[in-house]
């Protein structure tokens, strides 16, 4: 008794071929996390995309529309495709060409980087910035800066001595004299 193939050989040559698939990313759902990629004729149903980290310690870096891609479908099967960002290409070129540089470039401009050669850390941003830590922050460093400084609090130190905008003084002298320093 001869047993029927499941499957005819065009259908397996066909499913081999879906298994690794090169491809662009053609729309990008934000909301769902998905993407719709394009690999020659194949435009594929709403697939997840692999990001680097997605348990307790989750990253978010959604690729872009035509960003060049790797859509892996097991079993040949597109519609149980996942899809591997990040391959360079001419329209998208690596921001860097160093071993000892990590670097990541922004649409508006921005870049960050670590240069762990140097141990330089360096961000360069067309906007604003903002750290928050309701515990407190402390920097460790010699500190230049450039521009314009506004203080909001309700006290400013300086070596345990109030020198904000309601520290006393002592020898205050009527005139053009110099008052003494802060009181301690």
């Amino acid at each position: 008794m001869s047993q029927r193939p499941l499957h005819g050989a065009a259908e397996l040559l066909r499913l081999i071929h879906n298994l690794v698939r090169l491809g662009t990313i053609a729309e990008v759902d934000h909301a769902a996390a998905r993407v719709r990629v394009k690999a020659g004729e194949l435009l594929t149903a709403w697939r997840p995309w692999i990001e680097c980290r997605a348990g307790t310690t989750r990253t978010w870096n959604p690729p872009t529309v035509g960003e060049q891609v790797v859509l892996f479908s097991p079993g040949g099967d597109p519609a149980a495709a996942v899809v591997l960002t990040g391959l360079y290409r001419d329209a998208h070129p690596a921001p860097a060409d160093r071993a000892d540089l990590w670097r990541a470039v922004m649409p508006d401009g921005a870049v960050i980087e670590y240069d762990h050669a140097a141990s330089h850390l360096r961000a360069n941003l067309p906007g604003s910035a903002e750290i928050t830590a309701p515990s407190g922050l402390v920097i460790n460093a010699d500190t230049t800066i450039n521009g314009a400084v506004a203080i909001n609090g309700d006290s400013l130190t300086h070596n345990g001595v109030n020198v904000g905008h309601d520290h006393p003084h002592s020898g205050v002298v009527p005139g053009s004299g110099q008052s003494g320093g802060p009181v301690q």
